[in-house]
């Protein structure tokens, strides 16, 4: 596990070739996925924020949940539900998130937009006042994007990133 800090309370973290994110505001921290291989991801957010850190699953393919047992609440759009539970075999209560709500961290707010296609309820975080996408798979700088498989669907994938286009002047 490599830790990276991208810019003021925001840090990469990159564990076996999969990146997930801590965003952190004055009253909390969300960390957006949790690892392929990490099983004390919430400890090595925890040791870089001092409020309580929340998770927020951008979809429930496995290289993106491995920490996730460590807590007991998060926060997943339903559409995910039968892959992490049923498929993956987890556990916990996940609070269910929806294209357009928005969660404060304290003096930081991040909305979340909603993007089938990788999968049925993969949705992406946006840190608003930064304009950074964070986004799990349907959107990568470098890599591949696997559509095989179940719960893929090339149609949603393109038009969630047609929805993306339309919103470029809100992400940087």
């Amino acid at each position: 596990m490599n830790i990276t800090k991208l810019y003021e309370n925001t840090w990469r973290i990159d564990d076996g070739g999969v990146r997930f994110f801590l965003l952190a505001g004055s009253e909390r921290a969300l960390m957006v996925d949790a690892g392929m291989t990490t099983k004390d991801a919430k400890s090595a957010a925890e040791s870089l924020v001092d409020v309580p850190v929340e998770l927020i699953i951008t979809h429930a393919d496995p290289d993106h949940i491995a920490g996730a047992d460590a807590f007991d609440k998060f926060y997943m759009h339903p559409a995910e539900a039968y892959n992490y539970y049923k498929s993956q075999r987890r556990t916990g209560e996940f609070l269910p998130v929806w294209d357009g709500d928005a969660l404060d961290l304290g003096g930081r707010s991040v909305e979340i937009i909603h993007l089938p296609g990788h999968t049925q309820g993969g949705i992406a975080v946006l840190d608003v006042n930064a304009k950074a996408l964070f986004s799990g798979d349907p959107v990568q700088r470098n890599g591949s994007i696997f559509m095989f498989g179940a719960n893929r669907d090339l149609h949603a994938y393109v038009s969630s990133l047609e929805r993306l286009y339309a919103m470029r002047d809100r992400i940087a």
